[in-house]
């Protein structure tokens, strides 16, 4: 009778778990993309200036476009002064009122008296409402650690930009949003944290490292006002994931931002875009780790094969 009694108990507190965890998906599915109001993100971040870093393309690009039309000032930080003056100039040229500040910084550089001089010098006499750490550094194609194309640099490279300049910069933009108990941290990661993915180590390891750290910061300043959000991309079509080609599943950089800038303050990490947490939520949180290995692996491999016969050809 006990042990039947017992049974019982587990199979319903199976079930209640299977309705929690599908319940949860479709909340992270539907509601922040569909459902939601969206937030007034001048009154989370409380003050006007947005920093947005890897800036001049992409996904970076996007945010700084959209946070600039929702009325935010910017610091556009990235390498390139001939990009920045760009895209500095066609956001103003849209938005009329909005300041444009540019910073050249090179992201593998990983000296801190270089921060100092040349980005915390010139934040210091702002306000920032907005943090958005989006610079990344990816591989050319999939390869195992030791055969990585660009070798020990390029490994020390994406090792380096997809974790210190998040790092810092949020150490840095979290003190003053402290005092002033209100602020916006944004940490792109990407999809390729939610598994250990085959020929992606250094990848996958880094970004699992923003989700972790990101995670962290949320418990340290849960009282303090700070919105603090993890977005991990799926597939967009930008120059760093190589894809042309846009899709349901595969958003441009502008419809892509629109979507994730509509979930802040709703979700603390999501993948930013509906499709894509449809595609989270189904292969990252269904399938057996085993299925997943497989289909990771041989889509790796196909990808790696691919480059290869690219590069050769083209020789």
């Amino acid at each position: 009778m006990v042990c039947e009694c017992f049974a019982k108990t587990v199979g319903y507190g199976f079930l209640v778990y299977i309705a929690y965890k599908l319940l949860a998906s479709l909340y992270n599915i539907i509601f922040p993309y569909m459902y939601a109001v969206p937030h007034n993100l001048q009154a989370l971040a409380g003050a006007k200036w947005a920093v947005v870093t890897g800036s001049t393309d992409g996904i970076g690009k996007a945010y700084a476009k959209e946070l600039a039309n929702k009325g935010f000032d910017l610091v556009l930080i990235s390498r390139s002064q001939d990009k920045l003056t760009a895209v500095a100039k066609e956001i103003q040229d849209k938005t009329m009122n909005v300041q444009v500040k540019t910073i050249v910084f090179d992201f593998t550089n990983a000296q801190l008296a270089d921060y100092e001089s040349k980005i915390f010098s010139q934040l210091q006499q702002l306000e920032i409402g907005v943090l958005v750490n989006n610079v990344g550094l990816s591989y050319e194609y999939p390869e195992r650690l030791d055969k990585l194309e660009g070798g020990l640099q390029r490994i020390t490279d994406i090792t380096v930009i997809n974790t210190l300049p998040t790092t810092l910069l949020s150490a840095y933009v979290l003190k003053q949003m402290n005092e002033r108990h209100k602020g916006i941290v944004i940490n792109l990661a990407s999809s390729a944290a939610y598994h250990t993915l085959f020929y992606w180590a250094i990848y996958s390891a880094t970004k699992k490292y923003v989700c972790w750290l990101s995670e962290i910061l949320r418990k340290e300043y849960s009282s303090s006002g700070i919105t603090i959000q993890t977005v991990c991309p799926m597939m967009v079509a930008t120059n760093m994931s190589k894809v042309r080609k846009t899709s349901f599943f595969t958003p441009n950089p502008e419809q892509f931002v629109k979507a994730a800038i509509r979930s802040i303050g709703h979700v603390s990490e999501t993948t930013g875009y509906m499709a894509h947490q449809l595609q989270a939520e189904v292969v990252f949180g269904l399938l057996p780790k085993f299925v997943l290995d497989k289909v990771t692996k041989d889509n790796s491999i196909q990808t790696r094969a691919r480059a290869l016969k690219k590069k050769t050809a083209g020789q």
